[in-house]
């Protein structure tokens, strides 16, 4: 999470922007307010979530009496994800039971940080990747157990420690790699290779907060080569070096940023 807000605005608020490097969640307390997002304009309403790509042009203006609460975050694949949930629902206005779930968690996120409370980041990631599911229930099926989809996640799961092919997933399910990988994106929003990655950062995210493990050991349990690999990807797609990582989870204080 980069940024977050609790706004009450008047119709002479609005934000326009050709890109900013952000994605943004959003949800209506009260009010109306109009939307342009990827040449499409929408009317939105009291109750609705709103989830953008700011990296793609978008326009939003306030009508008087207009409240609502907000974050700003990035991070592994999530812009990816955000263009996969928005397609999936066939915009970017969400109208669902969970909507009032993640406008309550949006509101307390919010009045928290007004408080200058300091969330853990770790935990942030998750809760984030929550709101998200909530979102993905109207929008996406979930991957029926047993299903080829299914052996292929547990696959990658239970042998995130070896090296995991394209091929090798193909074969278990029985599909062309060609037909497997739309098929797997389609379903899970990530491609095979990509659900294989934060497999192993997930679980070395685990074993960096919760074991006295050192980087090399971690590096080749979750499947790299090489301890300078891993933490390339690591820095790359968390943001934190493993080791500063690991300082910030248990408790030494801020981390340094990746390029310190």
């Amino acid at each position: 999470m980069t940024w977050c807000g609790h706004y009450f605005c008047t119709r002479q608020y609005y934000m326009s922007r050709d890109t900013y490097p952000y994605n943004l969640l959003l949800f209506v307390r009260r009010g109306e307010m109009d939307l342009r997002y990827q040449g499409s304009e929408y009317l939105v309403q009291k109750g609705d979530v709103v989830l953008l790509d700011c990296v793609h042009p978008h326009y939003y203006r306030a009508h008087d009496g207009l409240e609502f609460v907000y974050i700003h975050f990035d991070g592994l694949n999530s812009h990816d994800l955000v263009n996969w949930l928005v397609d999936l629902n066939g915009g970017p206005i969400f109208r669902q039971e969970k909507n009032l779930e993640v406008g309550k968690e949006l509101y307390d996120t919010a009045l928290m940080h007004e408080r200058g409370t300091v969330q853990n980041a770790l935990h942030v990631h998750f809760w984030i990747n929550q709101l998200l599911q909530k979102l993905s229930l109207v929008a996406v099926p979930p991957v029926t157990e047993g299903s080829p989809i299914d052996e292929a996640i547990q696959y990658i799961i239970h042998n995130v420690g070896e090296q995991i092919t394209l091929d090798d997933l193909a074969r278990l399910t029985n599909f062309s790699p060609c037909y497997l990988s739309h098929s797997f994106k389609k379903q899970t929003g990530y491609s095979p290779s990509e659900y294989v990655i934060n497999t192993r950062l997930e679980k070395a995210q685990r074993l960096l907060t919760h074991s006295r493990k050192s980087v090399n050991e971690i590096a080749f349990e979750v499947g790299y080569s090489s301890a300078s690999s891993f933490i390339n990807v690591f820095t790359r797609k968390v943001g934190y070096t493993p080791k500063a990582f690991r300082t910030m989870q248990q408790g030494g204080g801020a981390a340094a940023k990746a390029q310190d």
